[in-house]
């Protein structure tokens, strides 16, 4: 099987990214997008107009499009569904698991092959060394589609044959960030309010920031040795930074709202009796 000819659907901002990775290193490229004009923009590819003669070229197929409702459409207009037999597919749209479950069910019915794929960063940011890329799905396939994926990235992440993993692993990261970023626009605005140097605030979260990544990652070795014994912070000591930081945005006339969810979360997990347990015991309370 040449997996050096691939077809890609989807010439977004991300999926033109792709195709153009792929170009440069030589890749055979069939692509196809609803508006054949982004097609036509990108150099050294075949368009195709019909989205099941462009499968039909390749092995391997590469998804990217805006989201899930999108990937079905995309099936649904496949009116032979044989032309998927055997193939490889990767598909880097966004997806929650049990989406990325009932593809995988879907094309495992097809004797197709399903790899879930997640990406995390901007298209300017593929192709590089550093770049990971999480992937999950059947290990053969994987293997087959391994060395196109390390032209999107050289950090390659395969975390297992059940394809909803990468999406698991996506949607956990990011809760992460969402999370960050909501307390650093809280802290901005705290900052501005209390005549704080943004410059200031700037320079000391860059320079702690490492050392708090190495505690977040302590806090997850405590919840998979499910052993809550206070080894780096006391879950009580959060409880009454939380209040504080609660009343000084309150005080400051500040929306206190995602200060005030934190504050109420830690305050719960003391009421049932947590406090002189490690701070990541709070997972307890939101199981």
């Amino acid at each position: 099987m040449n997996t050096k000819q691939i077809t890609v659907i989807g010439l977004g901002q991300m999926g033109t990214r792709l195709a153009e990775l792929l170009v440069a290193q030589g890749y055979s490229i069939s692509v196809w997008n609803r508006t054949r004009a982004k097609a036509d923009a990108i150099a050294g590819v075949k368009v195709f107009e019909n989205l099941e003669e462009a499968i039909r070229q390749n092995p391997l197929i590469v998804i990217c499009v805006l989201d899930y409702e999108a990937v079905h459409l995309i099936f649904e207009n496949i009116t032979d569904k044989s032309i998927l037999t055997g193939k490889t597919l990767i598909n880097f749209t966004t997806a929650d698991p049990q989406e990325a479950e009932q593809l995988e069910t879907m094309l495992a019915n097809l004797n197709a092959g399903y790899i879930n794929g997640a990406i995390q960063v901007a298209p300017d940011q593929m192709g590089l060394p550093e770049t990971t890329i999480i992937v999950s799905g059947n290990q053969k396939h994987f293997e087959r589609s391994r060395d196109a994926l390390t032209i999107f990235g050289g950090n390659i992440k395969y975390l297992g044959d059940r394809a909803a993993l990468a999406s698991a692993m996506d949607l956990a990261t990011l809760t992460w960030l969402y999370g960050s970023y909501s307390g650093l626009i809280h802290g901005i605005v705290l900052s501005q309010k209390t005549g704080l140097s943004l410059g200031a605030f700037s320079e000391i979260l860059g320079e702690i920031t490492p050392g708090f990544t190495e505690f977040f990652k302590h806090q997850i070795g405590v919840v998979e040795k499910g052993d809550f014994t206070i080894s780096q912070s006391p879950l009580s000591i959060s409880v009454a930074a939380t209040q504080r930081i609660h009343n000084a945005f309150r005080n400051a006339g500040i929306q206190p709202a995602f200060i005030k969810t934190i504050s109420d979360l830690l305050q719960k997990a003391e009421s049932d009796g947590l406090a002189d347990q490690e701070l990541a015991a709070l997972v307890k309370v939101v199981e």
